[in-house]
Parts: structure tokens; C-alpha cells; sequence
């Protein structure tokens, strides 16, 4: 009797298992340093139930830069970083266990948002420039704009350090205090909106890049393929959803102007990538950047620090 009442229970469970596919899915934790325009297609597919497909419940957590995103993967906390396009580098520069592993966008990040009305980049020589910090993408990026128009980025303009992301540096722009800051191309239209002046930098650039732990690949290769089996859908799904991807695009931007948006999910729409392919000139671009702080950044090949294999993989598979 008691045999069979406990063979009722565990077909009942296997039942619930079958039925509830949720029941039995794997938490992954992706990590995406303060700006979150690089895990829109994450947010957009997790809410979508994209990778609940594929076993798959992934949680974004917003870390205040990229230093602690780099400690996080570091120290297991998460499984994934996104946006971490200086981390992947800075990780294997040190010959620490870091590996990426695609990227979903390369065209440029960041537009130059000031509070002056000038027409040139040259202008923002002895003005007050915030930036991410030390190691960040922006920050990066930020000494090779300035190096390309001529001026030293260590002399010839104050770079300040703010931590919480582009929203934040933004508000101190527009407060006064500061005199401008690189703010996402996404978000030009909107800040033109608040009085700034936006002056584009266009640059192949990866921006949207995933990476993980070589060492976590060796033992979930396949969760890891499934993991970017999700993102390269998720992508699709931005492309192709559109009223999904403003309602996301306005709760992570911060934008709820109509306009705003639209122009925003041109450009993102333009640059996305669903092979999830880093072009050659977006990694070299990347490693120019960070060549202001350290010139051994630019002897790096730039598929080092890759493994490609898996999204090979996919494409093979879709054929």
C-alpha cells in the first residue's frame, strides 16, 4: 500500500516536471556593468520566455562598473558578462580565466552628449568630462576620441569618474556640473530633448559582447550553447518585435517619448547581429582604446581571447 502510494507521488512529480518545464530549468546570472543597453536582447528574451525554451531562466544583474563586473565572473557570482567589452581584455591580459564568446552588436556605443553648443570635438579641450573610471568601456573610449581629434587625453581635459552608469553621468551634465560625457547612441535623440547638444562618433565598435570562464565552458559546453542559442533568437526577436522592444527599451532607457524610441530602435535595429559574429575591425577598435592607458593592448591578435566555436556551431546547425 505504502509502495504504491509512493509510486503514485513520484509519477506525479515526473508529471509536474513534464508539464512545468520551468520546474526543472537552470538559473544563469548575467552581469552587465552600469549602462544596460547591452542586455536589451537578454531582458527582451527572458521576458518573451526565449531561453525558457532551452531550460533557461536568466537573471541581469546590474553591477556599478566594470571592475566589480570583472570580480563577479571572477569570483563565480555569475556565469555570464555582458557589455564587458575592456573586461574581456583587461581578464586576459592578466592570464585569467575569461573567454568571449560573441557579440550582437558592433556598431558605435556612444554619442558625446554636452551642455555647450559646440559644433566640434576639438571643443572640449579644458572641459570637464565624466566617464565610468578607470578600466571602464567609457572611460576607454573616451581617451581614444579625444586622441583621434588631436588632443592628449591626460592634459588636455579633465575626465571625471562617476560610477552608476550613463544615466548618471547624464544628470551631472545636465545639472551643470559638468561639461559633457559619452552617452549611449541610443539615447541621442532624448538627450537633444533635454538640451543637449549630441555629437555622433561613428566607429565599428563590439559593444554587445557575452563572455564566461573557459573553465565553465569545459563543463557546460551545452548549457552554454543554449545560453547563446537564446541570445541569438533573442536578437531576432528585437528585430522583428518591435512594440516588445520599445516596452523593454523604455524600462531600461529610462525613455518613455515615443520619438525618442523610435529613433533609438532604428539604430539598434541596424546594428544588430544574430550570428552573434564580433567583426575584426569592432575587437581592433576596442584594443585601440585601451592602447592610451597601455600600448601592449594593440600586440594582442584579436581573436585571442575568443572561442568562436560554439556560435560556429549554431550557424552549421541552422542550415
Amino acid at each position: 500500500m505504502i509502495y504504491a502510494r509512493n509510486a503514485a507521488v513520484l509519477v506525479f512529480f515526473c508529471l509536474l516536471l513534464i508539464t512545468n518545464p520551468l520546474a526543472a530549468q537552470t538559473l544563469l546570472r548575467v552581469a552587465t556593468p552600469g549602462a544596460l543597453t547591452g542586455a536589451l536582447p537578454i531582458y527582451l528574451g527572458a521576458k518573451k520566455g526565449v531561453f525558457a525554451k532551452y531550460g533557461l531562466t536568466v537573471e541581469v544583474i546590474a553591477t556599478r562598473n566594470e571592475q566589480m563586473n570583472m570580480q563577479a565572473l571572477m569570483s563565480d557570482s555569475v556565469q555570464f558578462l555582458t557589455s564587458s567589452t575592456t573586461g574581456l581584455f583587461y581578464l586576459g591580459k592578466q592570464g585569467l580565466d575569461s573567454v568571449g564568446l560573441g557579440s550582437w552588436n558592433n556598431g558605435s556605443p556612444y554619442s558625446v552628449g554636452s551642455r555647450l553648443k559646440i559644433k566640434d570635438l576639438k571643443e572640449l579641450k579644458g572641459k570637464k568630462i565624466a566617464s565610468s573610471g578607470a578600466g571602464g568601456r567609457a572611460d576607454a573610449f573616451i581617451r581614444f576620441m579625444l586622441a583621434n581629434v588631436g588632443l592628449d587625453p591626460k592634459t588636455d581635459a579633465q575626465i571625471m569618474p562617476l560610477s552608476g552608469g550613463s544615466s548618471v553621468r547624464l544628470a551631472a551634465v545636465l545639472s551643470g556640473n559638468l561639461d559633457a560625457t559619452l552617452i549611449s547612441t541610443l539615447q541621442g535623440r532624448h538627450a537633444e530633448k533635454l538640451g543637449l547638444t549630441v555629437i555622433a562618433v561613428p566607429l565599428e565598435y563590439m559593444w554587445g559582447i557575452n563572455l564566461t570562464r573557459r573553465s565553465y565552458i569545459a563543463k557546460n559546453r551545452q548549457l552554454v550553447k543554449n545560453y547563446l542559442r537564446g541570445l541569438s533568437e533573442s536578437v531576432r526577436l528585437l528585430m522583428a518585435d518591435k512594440a516588445s522592444t520599445f516596452a523593454i527599451m523604455a524600462q531600461v532607457l529610462r525613455i518613455d517619448d515615443q520619438e525618442s524610441l523610435e529613433y533609438s530602435y532604428q539604430i539598434m535595429r541596424a546594428d544588430s547581429r544574430p550570428d552573434l559574429f564580433p567583426t575584426e575591425e569592432s575587437i581592433v577598435n576596442v584594443l585601440k582604446t585601451m592602447s592610451y592607458e597601455d600600448p601592449a593592448f594593440l600586440s594582442i591578435p584579436p581573436y585571442r581571447f575568443f572561442d568562436l566555436s560554439l556560435i560556429q556551431e549554431l550557424k552549421a546547425e541552422s542550415r
